[in-house]
C-alpha cells in the first residue's frame, strides 16, 4: 500500500439494552456547573469560554508549537472522559476547534479551565463515551512549550531560498504553476507526479513513471489541505508538519515528528 494512503481507526461501540432516560438540557447543565464551581469566565466571538488560574508567561504557542500539559476532560455532570496526570505531548492544530483556541491562549505555566461548547467540539454527534451535544471541560496546565517544528521549517525555507506562505493548520507552500481556476476538493480522484522528501533531502516514497491516482479524502491531513490550493497543472511544493503528515509515531522510513516536503504536479482530478 502506498505511504500516502491512511489506515483507517476503527472505533467499536458496545450498545446495551437500557431504559430511555430524559435527556438533560445541555445548556442547563453547563450553567449548573459553572454556578457550582464559581467560575469568573471570559467567552470568546466563537463561544467558548475559559478562566485561567495561572498565566503563565512567554510568547503564545503557534501553529506548529508542541504543548507538554497534563489535563482532565469531563462532561458537565463530572463524567470523566480522558486524563493525563504525567506530561503528554500534543499538537494544537490536531484538537477540536474550541479546544485549539483554547490552548492558543495559554503560555507556558499557564493553568486553566477551558469550557468548549459542542458546535466548537463534536456538536449533534455522539463519539465514544461522549453523548450529542455536549459540553466539553478541560482542566489544563501548559508545563512547556517547544516551537522544534517550526524552526525545522524555518530553516529548510531559508536554506533554499523559498517564498513560501502559511495555509491553515501549519502548512507552507510554493506554487510555481498555480494551474487552472478549477481545484479540486475533498471528494476529488486526484492524478498527480510526486516526489516525497525528509528536509534532509532523503526520499521516502514517489510516483512511477505514469501519474498516481488517489481520492484525496483517502490522503495525509497535508495533502486535503495543500491540494485544493492548486489548480488543474499546477506544480507546487509542499512543506508539511508532522501533525498533517505522520505525527509523533512516524511510518517505516519516516522518523516521528518529522517536517515532510513533497513536491507535486497536479495532473488531472
Amino acid at each position: 500500500m502506498n505511504k500516502l494512503m491512511i489506515g483507517l481507526l476503527t472505533l467499536f461501540v458496545a450498545f446495551g439494552c437500557k431504559k430511555e432516560e430524559p435527556t438533560v438540557d445541555p445548556e442547563i447543565q453547563i450553567a449548573e456547573f459553572i454556578a457550582e464551581e464559581g467560575l469568573n469566565l471570559t467567552t470568546t466571538a466563537s463561544g467558548l469560554r475559559y478562566e485561567f488560574q495561572e498565566e503563565g508567561e512567554g510568547d503564545l504557542p503557534i501553529s506548529n508549537s508542541i504543548l507538554s500539559l497534563t489535563y482532565t476532560e469531563k462532561l458537565a455532570d463530572g463524567t470523566f472522559i480522558s486524563q493525563r496526570s504525567t506530561p503528554t505531548e500534543a499538537y494544537i492544530t490536531s484538537q477540536t476547534p474550541g479546544l485549539e483556541e483554547g490552548l492558543r491562549l495559554m503560555r507556558k505555566g499557564s493553568k486553566g479551565t477551558i469550557i468548549v461548547p459542542p458546535e466548537l467540539a463534536y456538536g449533534d454527534r455522539a463519539v465514544g463515551s461522549i453523548p450529542a451535544n455536549s459540553y466539553l471541560i478541560y482542566e489544563v496546565e501548559i508545563l512547556d512549550m517547544s516551537n522544534r517544528i517550526q524552526d525545522d521549517i524555518d530553516e529548510y525555507i531559508a536554506a533554499n531560498n523559498l517564498m513560501a506562505t502559511e495555509a491553515s493548520k501549519g502548512l507552507f507552500y510554493v506554487l510555481s504553476e498555480p494551474g487552472g481556476s478549477d481545484k479540486p476538493n475533498i471528494d476529488s480522484t486526484i492524478d498527480i507526479n510526486y516526489v516525497g522528501r525528509l528536509t534532509d533531502g532523503d526520499i521516502f516514497d514517489q510516483s512511477g513513471t505514469d501519474p498516481a491516482s488517489f481520492p484525496l479524502a483517502n490522503l495525509i491531513r497535508g495533502w486535503q489541505i495543500g491540494i485544493p490550493l492548486m489548480g488543474r497543472g499546477g506544480v507546487g511544493q509542499f512543506i508539511i508538519p508532522p501533525q498533517l503528515g505522520y505525527g509523533a509515531e512516524g511510518r517505516p522510513g519516516i522518523p516521528g515528528n518529522a517536517v515532510l516536503i513533497f513536491d507535486i504536479e497536479l495532473i488531472d482530478f
